[in-house]
């Protein structure tokens, strides 16, 4: 069984694929945005669940939940969920803390970074590092997976579009089905299935999709994560 951490645990799809992972016998260690949010996770502690909390806006803060997670020991692999849709939290949360997470945590050899299907509306440009929008935020850590894909031989690094479903981001009205919403970043987390063991694709409900063209452009990766080391003051090695 694989040790496995989600970040943005409390609710949503993070918290949907603590509660499936528990289930399958996984060990779990779930991320609260503070240690007040711990209650919004208590029934999956009881389940065993593991807990680290820090706010992933705060760069600071992340590079403590960074450590808290070294402490536990081997993490077998890492699902990057936590995300937010508006204000200036987005770049921070969606693009800032799973690189500064992937440069900073010890060791996992499986990573999961939540995309969108609005990426494919991003600006690929790194400047929007200061100013980007949702769309440029998804875009850029959809880059940042394929990136870690070619730099790591070693690590599975894949970008999930879970769909528009019915979470309290995507609202009670989306159209698209729950459970598919987290299976792919569980199956791509956990599973021996020889797709399952593939680095540096796009994935949507278990199918590799064709993301924005600027995900496979090297330069342009290089040039995000040059941009994301100069803003963090933290390479990626």
């Amino acid at each position: 069984m694989a040790c496995i951490l989600i970040t943005g645990s409390a609710d949503g799809l993070g918290r949907a694929a603590a509660d499936t992972l528990l289930g399958d016998g996984h060990k779990v260690v779930v991320h609260v945005r503070s240690r007040q949010r711990l209650t919004a996770v208590q029934d999956l502690v009881d389940r065993g669940a593991v807990t680290v909390a820090g706010d992933l806006a705060d760069q600071g803060e992340t590079r403590e939940v960074a450590e808290q997670v070294n402490r536990l020991g081997a993490i077998d692999a890492v699902i990057h969920n936590a995300g937010v849709y508006r204000g200036a939290q987005i770049m921070p949360v969606n693009v800032v803390a799973p690189y500064l997470l992937t440069a900073l945590i010890d060791g996992p050899q499986r990573l999961v970074y939540l995309s969108s299907g609005m990426h494919q509306g991003g600006r690929a440009d790194p400047a929007g590092l200061a100013t980007g929008t949702y769309s440029d935020s998804k875009l850029f850590v959809t880059t940042l997976a394929v990136a870690v894909a070619r730099l790591r031989p070693g690590v599975l690094s894949n970008a999930v579009d879970p769909g528009w479903v019915p979470t309290r981001m995507g609202g009670p009205g989306a159209p698209d089905d729950l459970r598919l919403g987290h299976l792919t970043q569980e199956w791509l987390a956990t599973s021996t299935e020889p797709a399952a063991l593939t680095s540096g694709g796009y994935w949507h409900h278990q199918q590799l999709r064709s993301p924005h063209p600027a995900v496979h452009d090297v330069r342009f990766q290089d040039r995000l994560l040059a941009a994301l080391a100069d803003f963090t003051g933290t390479p990626l090695t």
